[in-house]
């Protein structure tokens, strides 16, 4: 876990993005984790505030935040939310809404000394999740980018596992919307978002590398995520499962 000792000199406010599009089922859970992550920055003096962006939602996503919101509200907490609405079905659109938000409360803030975050609403983050990034802005680091694990693959068979989990172990350094996080002045500087129902993450990092951001990626802190064959964006994690289990299936029936 990284150590923190203030006073710092490059952070002043955290904040962390939540896109969420009819995610009742595991949004919860996601909301928990944040909290627990958000405590490990107490004592900091910085302003932490989390976004969550209620995407064009057709189910109980908006009660489940209610009540999260609720109950941030009935002990004293570090931790002030900032609930948006929007009817994009876009995530792009939604990431960079909640990005928005963070920094219009922050206007009278450096943005150089703004960290934000973005996870997904079907994710856990770890507990060190905000206080690595930190460390990181800290020394220097303007790009923050970690990975994903899954612990849930009931929803695939066991070779989709092992064939996603060497592929992915492959890759020198994914990039997730789940697991990502940079300064507000590089973001700011780089156009931010683009409205694009997948691949915005990717696009963010390319955004901000041909800036000149100064980058590092993490393969220590990851963040779990859903491996549900329902894709909520095309293209994206899921439908990377799905293909690989299709794959899969194929060479199958070709050695029968």
């Amino acid at each position: 876990m990284s150590v923190l000792r203030a006073p710092l000199r490059r952070t002043l406010a955290v904040g962390v993005v939540v896109p969420v599009h009819n995610e009742e089922e595991l949004l919860g859970a996601a909301l928990t984790s944040l909290n627990e992550s958000f405590v490990e920055l107490r004592g900091l003096g910085l302003d932490l505030r989390a976004a969550v962006i209620l995407d064009d939602c057709h189910d109980a996503s908006a009660d489940v935040v209610a009540n999260w919101d609720h109950r941030l509200g009935q002990v004293p907490s570090l931790v002030k939310s900032l609930i948006r609405t929007c009817a994009a079905n876009n995530v792009g659109v939604a990431r960079g809404l909640g990005c928005q938000a963070l920094l219009e409360v922050w206007n009278q803030i450096d943005p150089s000394r703004i960290w934000l975050a973005t996870t997904d609403a079907d994710s856990r983050v770890p507990r060190d999740w905000l206080s690595a990034q930190i460390a990181h802005h800290e020394s220097g680091v303007d790009l923050w980018s970690g990975r994903v694990s899954v612990e849930d693959w009931s929803f695939h068979s066991s070779e989709t596992s092992s064939i996603w989990q060497r592929e992915y172990e492959a890759e020198d350094s994914p990039i997730h919307g789940a697991n990502l996080g940079f300064n507000a002045n590089a973001y700011l500087a780089s156009g931010g978002f683009v409205s694009a129902c997948t691949g915005e993450d990717r696009a963010l990092h390319r955004a901000l590398s041909d800036w000149g951001a100064v980058s590092h990626n993490d393969p220590t802190v990851r963040v779990v995520t859903s491996s549900r064959r329902k894709a909520r964006a095309p293209f994206g994690f899921s439908f990377a499962l799905n293909m690989i289990g299709i794959s899969s299936d194929a060479r199958k029936y070709d050695a029968d």
